[in-house]
């Protein structure tokens, strides 16, 4: 009995923030009319393209690809296209472009199709800053895998 009162006058700050929050839930979930929370209770103009600018967010993605298992591009934004893609070997992955130049502030994720531990995927932007077209080098720990890749630029 000592140990369970000892837990919670340790944790007693933890026990009361767990009640309010689950005092607020309960109670919108149980006295707030249904649909009364949604697009139709939104008025109009208060989302405003000022709040949606670029400059009000930390970051944007600029360009990304989905590549399947492959190596094929079945969807891009802006249109990409695979330079040299490996399936199998040392190094499965490759090479994706974009036809514009990446920024040098920018830089590269990847995310593969299967739950992280049994695969991985990293990317790297490939040219930054240059004048040359945009890419990014993807590296996979399995190259029988769909990978997402996404260039990332951070507002200025």
């Amino acid at each position: 009995m000592t140990r369970v009162l000892h837990h919670f006058k340790t944790n007693v700050v933890a026990y009361l923030a767990l009640f309010v929050a689950l005092g607020g839930t309960s109670y919108a979930a149980f006295r707030l009319p249904e649909g009364s929370v949604g697009n139709r209770a939104l008025k109009n103009h208060s989302v405003s393209a000022v709040k949606l600018d670029r400059g009000s967010i930390a970051g944007y993605v600029r360009d990304w690809a989905k590549i399947d298992s492959f190596g094929r591009i079945v969807a891009s934004r802006p249109r990409a296209r695979v330079i040299v893609w490996r399936t199998s070997g040392f190094s499965p992955g490759g090479l994706i472009q974009w036809d514009k130049p990446i920024p040098a502030n920018c830089f590269a994720l990847a995310t593969t199709g299967v739950i992280p531990p049994l695969s991985y995927a990293s990317a790297e932007i490939n040219s930054a800053g240059n004048k040359k077209p945009g890419g990014a080098y993807v590296d996979l720990s399995d190259g029988r895998t769909t990978v997402n890749v996404a260039v990332v630029c951070p507002q200025s």
